[in-house]
């Protein structure tokens, strides 16, 4: 009878630290979203922890194996035989220019990005919306990427 008391307990506790409470958005103060913003970045750490544990058995037994390893070894003798190829390719003349023209598009992809992202989050703080219909009349959501990320010293 005490196993099964045990047994409730722990599913008890389990579903009362996995479950999930929603709020109506601004019902809940500074104090409370920042409590659970930090025990949901602690949460997520633990797991990413977890991850590289168990990744790290599975490289293990992967890298132990001694047929994995002779084909690893053909397939690194290929890749580096594959790059040089590459790389006396993209010396040629002709084909630094091309080189030279991916950057830049790449560069040019980028800056245009960041001036979208701009644009779209003024239209957002203009219209009051974040619903935008395409040239095409195809309805778009404009969705903010948010992430928290360590602020250095100061």
């Amino acid at each position: 009878m005490d196993t099964n008391t045990d047994q409730s307990q722990t599913q008890n506790t389990t579903v009362e630290e996995a479950e999930i409470v929603e709020a109506p958005r601004g019902s809940m103060t500074i104090v409370e979203l920042t409590a659970l913003i930090n025990r949901y970045e602690g949460d997520m750490k633990k797991m990413r922890d977890n991850l590289k544990i168990q990744n790290g058995m599975l490289r293990d037994a992967v890298e132990g194996d001694a047929s994995y390893h002779e084909l690893d070894v053909q397939s690194k003798d290929l890749n580096k035989k594959k790059a040089e190829i590459k790389q006396k390719i993209s010396k040629t003349p002709a084909m630094e220019a091309v080189v030279a023209k991916i950057e830049e598009y790449r560069s040019e992809i980028k800056d245009a990005h960041e001036m979208l992202s701009g644009y779209l989050e003024e239209y957002q703080r203009v219209s009051g919306t974040n619903i935008i219909e395409g040239e095409n009349g195809e309805i778009k959501e404009i969705v903010p990427m948010y992430k928290l990320v360590k602020r250095g010293n100061r």
